[in-house]
């Protein structure tokens, strides 16, 4: 039975550094300690909630009325093409071995904070790749057994999966994954390390200061709707409608709302998508200045943003 440990703040296991305090936290390494932490959670009437590397979560001040369980079994094996990857492992150490097993796949995963068992259930992406395009098989923990799940089986969309969906019984808990990658020449290998170099600056540029990451998702729309955003907004750049996609940024930046601050929460002035915790800021600071900035998107532009981060504990 692994350690419980109780009232352990959440701000510390988030990328944010906020959040009140777990009511009760464990770290699971291997699947018995997992089954042990879901006995405790079904003896004692537990809800609980999954935790990874901590990013694009914003947890309540209050904390978490229940079990916090951190996954953190952080194997990898390979065979061939393909890795099985623990749901615990971090996406750059998962990167960092399959470049050197002289495997590509993962480069879009450069510098992202996360966990490999997180990428899979936001299917995580960025520089046009994203997790789905890789995965093979999902390993889940349901009723306390081993089942596997086909990549068709994740329902996987733009920054979502069954795993996140609505109205899902989300019982399903990811434990590891298995990524069908491409096994190529050294060559193409220093080839992908010289791309990825080139997004890690671009990253640092934009990734300042404490985050979630990218706080709100792209708008994606159809060639008619965005055609027609155009003819109404001229000023929308004609790469998106090639892309029939809207990045929040820029919305948010013709808004005029970077550096907007409310108390510590504050729009990132090097990336009007992010919101920062710019110094001793709340879970409301941050959840009153994404209000503010989605009211701002709407009156101007009539569209809808939707938050990229989940809400813990709310």
């Amino acid at each position: 039975m692994p350690e419980i440990q109780e009232n352990i703040g959440l701000a510390d296991h988030t990328t944010f550094h906020i959040g009140g305090p777990a009511k009760y936290f464990v770290v699971v390494n291997n699947l018995e300690e997992l089954g042990g932490a879901l006995k405790y959670s079904q003896k004692n009437k537990l809800e609980y909630f999954i935790l990874g590397g901590g990013s694009n979560i914003l947890v309540s001040d209050k904390g978490y009325d229940g079990l916090v369980i951190k996954i953190s079994n952080s194997g990898i094996k390979k065979k061939d093409n393909l890795v099985e990857i623990g749901a615990g492992t971090m996406l750059s150490k998962a990167l960092g071995d399959t470049l050197g097993a002289g495997l590509l796949g993962l480069e879009w995963a450069a510098g992202i904070p996360g966990t490999v068992g997180g990428a899979v259930y936001g299917n995580a992406g960025a520089y046009g790749g994203e997790m789905s395009q890789n995965v093979k098989i999902v390993n889940v923990v349901r009723r306390e057994k081993i089942k596997k799940l086909t990549n068709k089986d994740c329902r996987f969309g733009y920054r979502t999966s069954i795993f996140k969906e609505a109205g899902y019984d989300n019982k399903d808990i990811i434990f590891s994954v298995i990524l069908e990658l491409k096994k190529v020449t050294k060559a193409e290998i220093d080839s992908a390390k010289a791309v990825i170099k080139k997004n890690l600056k671009k990253r640092d540029g934009k990734f300042k200061g404490l985050s979630a990451g990218s706080t709100f998702k792209n708008i994606e729309l159809s060639e008619e709707e965005i055609r027609k955003f155009k003819d109404k907004f001229a000023e929308l750049p004609e790469e998106f409608v090639g892309y029939k996609k809207i990045p929040a940024a820029w919305l948010i930046d013709q808004c005029d709302l970077k550096g907007k601050t409310i108390g510590g929460a504050k729009v990132s002035e090097n990336h009007a998508g992010i919101v920062v915790n710019a110094g001793q800021a709340t879970a409301e600071d941050i959840v009153m200045l994404i209000s503010y900035i989605k009211q701002q998107v709407r009156d101007r532009f009539g569209q809808q943003l939707q938050e990229e981060i989940e809400y813990v504990g709310f």
